[in-house]
């Protein structure tokens, strides 16, 4: 039993210590996340520091540069303004020399009328000339810089239905056709093959010196030819069957569309 307690207060006192040193290490953690925090907010704070000195620094630069694009256009306008000045000065100077010239070539232009007639023909000849040649450089340099087009025309055709064509005539139609008919009458018939057409004849023929026997028969004596029957009808008789024609309506270019 003294052995257990020994050992049980042993225990206690080891684990009173396991919980002294876990505290202390609490503590540690503590103190070393708020020396942490602490750097980290001197380090933004620093850093906002730096960013406004930037900003107020920048802001300087731009009115500065604003102050020198400022005085940049006055002494543009004030340049152009003198410009204008200058050249309001020389039309001025200008006008007076014209009136001045005006004033002796129209004296001049009255002795040099008669003079310059043929000279103004030839130079209107001369300048039409000119001016066909320039027309006709402008014409053969506009054609040889373009590319130019040959048309291939296409038959642009519809199609025109012909009814067939014919007339009526009189036509022939046969109801029954010729025939011949036998013609038969009775006859009286020596038994040597001559035929009588009574007994009478007959007798006579006895009498001659036959002594033959006679009979009675129907003998073929001719025939009748009778014409064949029918009637006339109204009947078409086709001169020319139907036929559809392909019409040309004109022609298109197959490249360029144009049409003639």
């Amino acid at each position: 039993m003294k052995w257990f307690k020994e050992h049980k207060k042993v225990a206690t006192i080891g684990l009173a210590g396991i919980f002294l040193l876990v505290l202390v290490l609490i503590g540690c953690g503590v103190a070393f996340s708020d020396s942490g925090n602490g750097s980290d907010q001197k380090e933004q704070e620093a850093s906002v520091t730096d960013t406004k000195k930037e900003t107020a620094e920048e802001k300087k630069s731009s009115d500065a540069e604003a102050k020198k694009e400022d005085a940049a256009k006055e002494k543009v306008s004030e340049e152009k303004i003198e410009t204008k000045e200058e050249a309001k000065k020389e039309e001025k100077t200008e006008k007076k020399d014209d009136t001045q010239k005006t004033g002796t070539a129209s004296a001049t232009a009255t002795t040099k009328k008669e003079e310059a007639k043929p000279s103004s023909s030839k130079s209107s000849s001369s300048s039409s000339t000119k001016k066909t040649e320039t027309k006709a450089n402008n014409s053969s340099s506009s054609n040889s810089s373009k590319p130019q087009h040959t048309h291939t025309w296409v038959a642009q055709t519809k199609s025109v239905y012909h009814e067939a064509t014919g007339h009526y005539e009189n036509k022939w139609v046969q109801d029954s056709a010729a025939w011949d008919e036998d013609v038969y009458a009775t006859k009286v018939i020596c038994n040597c093959g001559a035929v009588f057409d009574s007994v009478d004849a007959w007798v006579q023929h006895t009498d001659e010196g036959c002594h033959q026997g006679y009979y009675v028969d129907d003998v073929k004596t001719g025939t009748v030819h009778h014409e064949a029957t029918g009637h006339n009808e109204q009947k078409w008789v086709q001169d020319s069957a139907a036929w559809t024609e392909a019409v040309t309506t004109g022609y298109k270019c197959s490249g360029c569309g144009a049409t003639k």
